[in-house]
This record gives C-alpha cells, sequence and structure tokens, in this order.
C-alpha cells in the first residue's frame, strides 16, 4: 500500500476506533491491527497517539470550517431568511449522514476532557457561530426579527438541528419520514415563525 493511502486507512480506522471507545480506551496496537500493519509502520505516520488524534481534529476542523463558512457567506449578506437558516439546517443534517462516526469522537473529546475538543470549537464551531449571530443582529436591527440574544438564538437553531441528527445517527431513534431538504426547511420555518419581528 502507498505510504499516502497507508496514512488515510490509519485515519479511519482511528476515527472509527475512537468513535466507539474514546481516546483512553482505544491502544495504537488495536489501531495498527485493524488496518493490518504493525505498531511500528503506523508511528512512521503518526509519533504518538495523541499526534494522531490531533491530526485527524484539526484536519476536520479546517475542513469543516472552509466547506461551511464559505457556503454559508453566500447568504449571509442577503435577507433571505429562509435560504440562509435553511441551508445552515442542511449543511448539519449532512455533517451528521456523512460523517457519524466523527460526531462520535467529538462527544468523547469533549466528555474525556481532551484541550482538542476546545480546538475544534475554536476553529469551527466558534466562527459558525460568528456568522449566524452575526446575520440574526443585522436582521434585527433592521426588523425582520423581534429583539433577542444573538447567541441564544443561535444556539437554538442549531440546538433543533444537532438533536434531530443525534436521534437519528447517534441513538437510532426512529426516522422522521421527510427528505433531509424538507427537514431542514421545516426547521427554518419553525425558527422564523418564532423570531419574526412581526411578532412584537
Amino acid at each position: 500500500m502507498p505510504a499516502a493511502e497507508r496514512r488515510q486507512a490509519i485515519v479511519d480506522t482511528a476515527v472509527r476506533l475512537f468513535s466507539e471507545r474514546g481516546f483512553r480506551g482505544t491502544t495504537t496496537r488495536e489501531i495498527a491491527a485493524s488496518v493490518g500493519v504493525s505498531e511500528p509502520v503506523l508511528y512512521q505516520h503518526f509519533r504518538t497517539k495523541g499526534d494522531l488524534y490531533s491530526a485527524i481534529l484539526k484536519s476536520k476542523a479546517r475542513e469543516g470550517s472552509q466547506q461551511t463558512i464559505a457556503a454559508l457567506e453566500r447568504y449571509s449578506n442577503t435577507s433571505d431568511d429562509r435560504a440562509f437558516f435553511t441551508h445552515l439546517a442542511t449543511l448539519i443534517l449532512e455533517q451528521y449522514g456523512r460523517d457519524p462516526a466523527f460526531m462520535r469522537l467529538l462527544f468523547y473529546s469533549a466528555l474525556e476532557g481532551s484541550e482538542l475538543s476546545e480546538y475544534f470549537f475554536r476553529h469551527y464551531v466558534q466562527r459558525l457561530h460568528g456568522l449566524e449571530t452575526g446575520y440574526i443582529s443585522r436582521r434585527a436591527r433592521a426588523g425582520a426579527f423581534r429583539k433577542l440574544d444573538s447567541m441564544l438564538a443561535c444556539r437554538a437553531f442549531i440546538g433543533m438541528a444537532v438533536q434531530h441528527s443525534m436521534a437519528e445517527v447517534i441513538f437510532h431513534r426512529k426516522k422522521v419520514r421527510m427528505s433531509r431538504a424538507r427537514i431542514a426547511a421545516a426547521l427554518a420555518d419553525l425558527f422564523l415563525h418564532g423570531i419574526s419581528g412581526s411578532r412584537n
């Protein structure tokens, strides 16, 4: 196996094992065995288990930040509230659906008190919050939304999409029989009816 493919195989396997057992519950021996290589081969790519864990979270933070911020920025300077929040919900639903193992890994990271979860928060979540709170504040000043705490509103909306995703992807509860696009639009409608300026 070429070195680049072997490195990716190690990362993919580590994501799966870390998501099932956490950082502390996973050994480099288990990762190497699952990939089909020896521990010395694994150490040629990552000096320690911590380096491997760090590489995964930092890579995902950069990848998620670039994709999400770029996608939302197209809507952030408009006044199309439905498009902005529908797109944001779609991005969250797709992220959970596309990479449930990594989302579980993030939960483990936070529960284990890893400083890497804080890195992910600073480099991805805070940027997402900044974009959304900025949009909500601007639209509130324009009278489209009622006066409210923009961070609380931001968390409320993201919370709806995340909770739905966790129920289906993480906890495997009964699926809502709607397409992802319809679910995203429904969440946006529920949220916008709650903060509409017409309710003043």
